[in-house]
């Protein structure tokens, strides 16, 4: 309890400054015009003069695509998280869904042979591999942060579970719905800490303690604080994406360098500001999506407002890579670029039920300045959600290869 007055006190004794940014609108050409990465207005830093040796390449690996987990390329990872298991609010592993079945992550985890070969396979590459603890339902969470003897009760499953695979390292993923109080996130970073500094002490300083971090967490307050994260762990993943998601108003980027304020709530450009004005840069892993959405819309224009769906014309929805690459070639679609997010997207008609759709998502072109910011500014290295989303289509491997070289 000690920390977490200090942490409070020190906490309330600083303010955080709220950053505007304008962006200039234009409109969407069709063909591609891609612009520099890094926007004249982006100057929290200047360029590092000397790029790290090694970046961290951090992919997820969600344990509905262990199927595709035989595609993985481990040459071209540092480190590989599965994800996940959920937590308890007494702080044990969750182990059934119901009474008489597995949780599909707990099950994934002790049964899966195809996670006992990747695990293998990323041990011989010297992949580093971690597990993912997960609390996405906020009473869930308010349990355990307000159960501090709790805190060990999960810092001892965790030790168990690390140790049944021989693995060192974690991370933590607690997403709450909306916004918490500052006693709440603190708690959060407490509890990261004394898992750290467990871990650290049994592994001889040889494991990481990795947190995954909403985009707008320095500005908003959300579980995740980053000033105490950034200080009490190895680093953070930032999941610099769904800044346009299936229930939003209007369809977008998902992962847009630019338009807060005009066509986005936030950007990944202003995100960045954000996190380099209050933590070091090496820490940062910059999170990426391997997956698009697809909305239903009322007219082809950019940025047009969502449709209510139904179970006729169907429902705004998520499409992994893979997918949205083989539907392009399906319906022969035209690839434009959103000049604003430097993002591509396109959009068609749906073969069933005639309703007019868009897709925004990631290529080859537009991730490829996202691993530019992640150069330029030095930052700790990339994450990708997720490993399997691209099946066996290999030009995000290759784009991997070429810009942060084999590991």
């Amino acid at each position: 309890m000690d920390l977490l007055k200090k942490l409070i006190i020190i906490l309330y004794a600083t303010s955080l400054g709220l950053m505007t940014v304008n962006f200039i609108f234009v409109k969407t050409p069709k063909t591609y015009n891609i612009k520099s990465p890094v926007h004249g207005s982006f100057s929290v830093l200047a360029a590092v003069d000397q790029q790290r040796e090694n970046y961290i390449v951090y992919g997820f690996l969600p344990y509905w695509k262990l199927d595709n987990a035989k595609f993985i390329q481990t040459d071209k990872l540092t480190d590989i998280a599965y994800f996940g298991l959920k937590i308890e609010g007494n702080g044990e592993i969750r182990r059934f869904e119901e009474p008489g079945v597995l949780e599909p992550g707990y099950n994934n985890w002790k049964n899966n042979p195809e996670l006992s070969n990747l695990i293998s396979r990323s041990k011989k590459a010297g992949v580093r591999f971690a597990l993912t603890i997960i609390s996405h339902e906020d009473e869930v969470s308010d349990e355990f942060l307000n159960c501090t003897s709790c805190w060990q009760t999960l810092i001892n499953e965790i030790g168990i579970e690390l140790e049944e695979k021989n693995i060192t390292d974690v991370n933590l993923d607690f997403e709450y719905f909306g916004y918490t109080d500052l006693e709440t996130a603190l708690k959060y970073s407490a509890f990261a800490k004394q898992l750290n500094d467990t871990l650290d002490a049994r592994y001889n300083n040889n494991s990481k303690v990795i947190v995954s971090t909403f985009a707008d967490s320095v500005v908003k307050p959300r579980v995740t604080h980053i000033d105490t994260l950034a200080k009490y762990t190895d680093g953070l993943f930032v999941m610099a994406y769904d800044f346009h998601r299936p229930a939003s108003a209007t369809a977008g980027p998902i992962a847009p360098l630019g338009g807060m304020g005009d066509k986005s709530s936030y950007d990944v450009i202003t995100m960045l500001k954000a996190y380099l004005s209050t933590m070091s840069p090496d820490k940062i892993i910059l999170g990426v999506p391997y997956y698009g959405y697809n909305w239903l819309i009322d007219e082809q224009a950019p940025y047009a407002n969502r449709v209510e769906g139904n179970d006729y014309i169907g429902y705004s929805e998520s499409q992994p890579y893979e997918t949205i690459v083989y539907d392009i070639k399906e319906l022969n679609s035209l690839i434009l670029w959103d000049n604003i997010g430097q993002t591509p997207y396109y959009y068609y008609r749906s073969p069933d039920s005639g309703a007019l759709r868009v897709v925004h998502f990631e290529n080859k072109d537009s991730l490829k300045m996202k691993y530019g910011l992640v150069k330029q500014y030095n930052l700790g290295g990339v994450g990708l959600w997720a490993l399997g989303y691209d099946g066996q289509l290999p030009e995000l491997w290759d784009l991997l290869g070429k810009e942060f070289g084999k590991k």
